[in-house]
């Protein structure tokens, strides 16, 4: 065989070796469980894949509530599918203390977050802030107009034109029921608490499962004031939807979204990667226009929908530790104080 021959034979073999290995380099795939619809989280996923060749994101959505019975079944039934969960940090500790479900990790340049946002055991990956707010149809409620306060929407002008989210399916109205029914309540029990709840189940408030479709709600009319997150109200100003947001006077109750990876994962390296890239500038600088919240990172710059910058928001921290241990109680009382 001559010296061309071999070369030839040689590229072909190279060639077939890179063929063989091609399919199974393709076939990495990370599985992502979140609450997050698939349009909101699609800009994260996709800049993930063009940064890391060869890996695609499978991504599961349910709201909060749903998602959380989901991985429950798969982890008592000891067949989690998922590699990474998006949650917020109530329920992301919810699942580490009953069922030690996630594998601390330090992701890179996780120090750079807030120090507020971080969690000292590393069990997540802060990720975004959401906000509670008062969205509300610019078309059919001017400004001057829409309620400035939480106070205000229980005022019988606002009968059957308020929709919130349920949280018996939701995971994250369980911050702002804390806020009103025991962050308020203790403070002005003559307006908050859960007669408050008792106010607004009489004004006719709409419950919906998810915080999405309250959004669909405001943006149509059918319901034009939303108590709904940063996140859809970001996705209303991303969209150009006919809607604004009201930070009410007695502040706002701050919730944190998180990533965690399961410690049962098959796919432990990708899960890292996405990890790393949601704590990134480059991940960060994506968060308002694809989830929708505020960025944890002070050197990532960003302001509210309404225009308004950091620091004119009165923020709340939540108490997640109560709500993780009581949300079952406190959805049983948000349902007999509202009637339904």
């Amino acid at each position: 065989m001559d010296k061309k021959a071999r070369v030839r034979l040689l590229a072909i073999a190279f060639v077939g070796a890179l063929v063989a290995q091609a399919p199974a380099f393709a076939q990495q795939r990370l599985t992502i469980y979140s609450a997050y619809e698939n349009s909101q989280i699609a800009p994260l996923t996709k800049a993930f894949e063009a940064k890391n060749p060869g890996v695609a994101v499978d991504h599961f959505r349910q709201p909060g509530e749903e998602l959380l019975a989901t991985i429950e079944l798969e982890l008592r039934a000891r067949s989690p599918k998922a590699d990474v969960v998006g949650l917020n940090d109530a329920s992301i500790a919810y699942l580490q203390r009953r069922h030690d479900a996630f594998e601390p990790y330090a992701a890179k340049d996780v120090d750079k977050a807030r120090v507020e946002m971080r969690s000292l055991q590393n069990v997540f990956t802060p990720a975004f802030v959401n906000l509670y707010l008062i969205h509300y149809n610019t078309r059919k409620i001017s400004e001057a107009d829409v309620p400035k306060s939480w106070a205000e929407l229980a005022d019988p002008k606002w009968k059957n034109q308020i929709a919130m989210a349920d949280p018996s399916s939701s995971q994250s109205v369980q911050s702002f029921v804390w806020f009103i029914a025991d962050h308020l309540g203790k403070s002005d029990p003559a307006k908050f608490g859960w007669d408050y709840f008792k106010r607004m189940g009489a004004n006719g408030v709409h419950l919906e499962s998810s915080h999405g479709t309250i959004r669909d709600l405001t943006v149509s009319g059918e319901r034009p004031i939303g108590i709904n997150l940063l996140a859809n109200a970001q996705t209303a100003k991303n969209r150009g939807e006919p809607t604004s947001n009201i930070w009410p006077r007695e502040g706002v109750p701050g919730e944190l979204s998180a990533f965690g990876l399961l410690r049962a994962s098959k796919n432990k390296e990708l899960g890292k990667m996405w990890l790393d890239f949601v704590i990134s500038p480059e991940g960060q600088g994506l968060m308002p226009a694809s989830l929708g919240g505020a960025p944890v990172r002070n050197d990532v710059a960003y302001k509210y929908p309404d225009g308004s910058s950091l620091d004119q928001v009165k923020i709340i921290p939540v108490d997640s530790a109560f709500i993780s241990e009581n949300k079952r109680t406190q959805a049983r009382k948000f349902h007999d104080a509202v009637g339904k």
